[in-house]
């Protein structure tokens, strides 16, 4: 990504950002995971944390920020407001996806579908919470996609989640993050 990067320090926050999630979901009053089934949870499946999708996004705030109805798995759309737009290159090609804010959130929430829905990963699509770090329009942030991770719907019919716009399709395989929960 830059000069900057320090690839096992990185390895590291990935691996502890994991290991505090899968302690969540496995003893947490909160997780999405079936009381009956926490007992025998031995954590997430993951893809194996990879540097080629931890890329540098070109923020560009959105001018008219206005609310938009994001579809819900079930019940009536929720509203979120759009705060940017993300461009990024991945496999030689150029993408963007939206992000929004969420009320009380100092990140940005980016659903988003990609190339292994249906098959690798939830066919629902995926989120990542972006740190903006008091981002100005035309400045790079770090998009990770390791960090990707399944809605609570994934794993409970008991949770309402935003479905990712159809704008917020990456036609690649983004092979990074969370996978599948079975």
């Amino acid at each position: 990504m830059n000069e900057d990067f320090d690839e096992a320090e990185w390895r590291e926050r990935v691996r502890e950002f994991r290991a505090e999630k899968d302690d969540f979901f496995g003893s947490h009053d909160q997780s999405p995971i079936p009381p009956e089934d926490r007992e025998g949870f031995d954590g997430l499946d993951y893809f194996d944390p990879d540097p080629e999708f931890r890329v540098t996004a070109k923020y560009s705030a959105v001018t008219d920020t206005e609310s938009v109805e994001l579809e819900t798995t079930q019940g009536p759309p929720a509203e979120y407001t759009r705060a940017a737009v993300l461009g990024f290159d991945l496999d030689g090609d150029h993408y963007t996806l939206t992000a929004f804010h969420v009320e009380g959130e100092d990140t940005l929430f980016v659903p988003f579908t990609d190339a292994t829905n249906d098959d690798a990963t939830y066919d629902r699509g995926r989120y990542l919470d972006v740190d903006p770090a008091d981002a100005d329009d035309g400045d790079p942030i770090a998009l990770d996609f390791n960090l990707a991770y399944n809605p609570f719907c994934a794993y409970s019919d008991n949770f309402a989640c935003a479905v990712p716009p159809s704008d917020n399709h990456v036609p690649v395989a983004v092979e990074a993050g969370e996978r599948n929960y079975a």
